[in-house]
């Protein structure tokens, strides 16, 4: 199943249709835990720590891959939220762009929004735990805030400005339920810039592979707009703030791909590179097995171990009675009161 972050778009659009569910790679969790807490698994898988080049299906190395990026306008470096490795990798090839350099690049991050803004720009007033707690990091329902403190670590150290990327949820809410967006929020936005129809169903099919297929394509259809609209915003954050230096992005694998995320709304004569980070699966030891590894989708891609191999569509049944046991007694509670 793929691995995208749809869990702020599901949540969202439980609210909107009335349907519970949450996205079946939710990255909400109750008690958020640091996955530095926990054994990754298949940690002795063949692709474990190898880099690969999807337009040559070559291995490369880590120095191989950082001097290519260091050469790029935008790089974008994916991840699955819960996976701390991922977040350490993100770190490393940040600073490696960071310290090549001339200007510090800017980072640009899905899992900030504009209201943020004011509190990264005074971001080294703070330490890095003040800083999540003043972002609201956890209460909004991303993972352990202390596994992405590596990669605003490597930001602090080389002085590199700090930009939220995402629109806020206000906004995903109205345009969910049918709003326009205002004239301000259009202002370079590119919305016009619409999804082809191989791209649309491209995202539906994989909107309906990440719920297990309970919901349909009609169902799904509104989160479309979401998601384009998630990766517009990214993509003119990077724009903007990428004009007279690099910009990287932080996010799921799901919004760096290049066919029809974030990349979609970039400026095609710029140099842009897309590195994916993907967990192993087990009995697959060879890069073709993995839908991912595909040069339409991402330029580079690092394997790294699990978190864990539950049948993500078991754990999908299990939020959603979560969810809808959390409604019900919600419903209960207000018709007694």
């Amino acid at each position: 199943m793929p691995s995208f972050c749809f869990f702020t778009l599901a949540s969202l659009f439980v609210r909107l249709i009335g349907i519970f569910f949450v996205a079946s790679f939710s990255a909400h969790a109750a008690e958020p835990v640091s996955t530095k807490e926990m054994s990754l698994l298949l940690s002795d898988h063949a692709l474990v720590d190898t880099i690969w080049r999807t337009s040559t299906s070559r291995k490369i190395d880590a120095d191989s891959l950082k001097a290519a990026l260091r050469k790029s306008d935008f790089v974008l470096l994916g991840e699955k939220h819960d996976n701390a490795r991922h977040h350490h990798i993100q770190a490393e090839l940040s600073a490696a762009i960071l310290q090549g350099s001339s200007k510090p690049a800017a980072l640009i991050f899905e899992m900030l929004e504009p209201a943020h803004q004011d509190s990264l720009d005074k971001a080294d007033s703070y330490s890095l735990e003040e800083l999540g707690s003043i972002v609201e990091w956890e209460a909004r329902g991303w993972p352990s805030w202390q596994d992405y403190q590596p990669i605003f670590a490597k930001g602090r150290e080389a002085g590199a400005p700090l930009f939220s990327g995402n629109p806020n949820r206000k906004m995903l809410m109205d345009i969910g339920r049918g709003g326009a967006l205002s004239q301000d929020d259009l202002v370079g936005l590119r919305w016009e810039q619409d999804y082809n129809e191989d791209q649309r169903d491209s995202l539906l099919d994989e909107l309906v592979d990440s719920h297990c297929g309970m919901m349909g394509r009609e169902q799904m259809a509104p989160l479309v707009t979401l998601q384009r609209l998630k990766d517009a915003f990214m993509g003119r954050a990077m724009r903007l703030n990428g004009k007279d230096r690099p910009a990287i992005l932080i996010a799921g694998n799901g919004h760096v791909r290049k066919d029809r995320g974030v990349p979609f709304f970039l400026d095609q004569d710029k140099e842009t590179l897309s590195v994916a980070v993907l967990e192993v699966v087990r009995g697959k030891i060879h890069v073709e097995n993995y839908p991912a590894f595909d040069a339409k989708l991402y330029d580079y891609v690092w394997f790294t171990p699990r978190v864990d191999e539950i049948d993500p569509c078991e754990k999908f049944r299990e939020q959603l009675e979560r969810m809808k046991e959390k409604m019900k007694a919600k419903s209960d509670h207000k018709d007694n009161g």
